[in-house]
């Protein structure tokens, strides 16, 4: 299972990110995006991963994937700790080319591509959702490991990239009447599953 979201404002280059903490990008909002999908009382969700699009950039967009199935380990879940996390591996991608890529051992993917274009490989083998509040209501929806749950930062999705992503024949799904922070959404759809999970076990 995999949270897609798209942190539109967020500078690519980390000195940058780390130097726009709370300036109005929404760059703190990311490690609550991380915290909340990965972690739980005492462990993490091995079977969920989360990824970052840092959109802001003189080049390319840079994609940045945490696997909770190879997840290290983190010795602190402070939004400082986990921002000097997102930073440290953006530094690693830095200087690359469009496509270029790596992937570390601690679960780490990093590479020079573009939102629609990692959409568009992620959704041959995944199960495509796209957080609406005009969509079927999750509590209605079947929802399989193999998910994809497509999402903004607090920086609206455009226009034109919504309208592409639901011509694609993506499907919305909605979590609640109310608008939610992304990090949220993501608290509410794991709820969700832990308790179908938990009743049919």
């Amino acid at each position: 299972m995999e949270f897609l979201v798209r942190a539109r404002a967020a500078p690519v280059k980390a000195s940058k990110l780390l130097s726009s903490v709370g300036k109005g990008r929404g760059v703190e909002y990311l490690a609550d995006i991380v915290r909340n999908a990965l972690f739980v009382s005492k462990g993490h969700r091995e079977n969920v991963s989360v990824t970052l699009v840092f959109e802001r950039s003189s080049d390319f967009s840079r994609i940045l994937r945490i696997s909770g199935s190879d997840l290290g380990s983190f010795v602190d879940l402070h939004e400082k700790a986990i921002l000097d996390y997102i930073a440290e591996a953006l530094r690693l991608a830095e200087k690359f080319e469009k496509n270029e890529e790596i992937e570390n051992p601690g679960g780490v993917f990093v590479t020079a591509k573009s939102f629609e274009a990692y959409f568009d490989e992620r959704k041959q083998s995944s199960n495509p959702y796209l957080l609406d509040q005009k969509g079927e209501d999750i509590r209605c929806v079947e929802v399989s490991q193999d998910s994809i749950f497509v999402m903004s930062d607090h920086t609206p999705m455009p226009k034109n990239s919504k309208k592409s992503l639901i011509n694609s024949g993506i499907r919305r799904i909605s979590v609640g009447p109310k608008m939610l922070h992304t990090s949220q959404c993501i608290a509410v759809v794991l709820n969700e599953l832990d308790r179908r999970s938990d009743i049919s076990s």
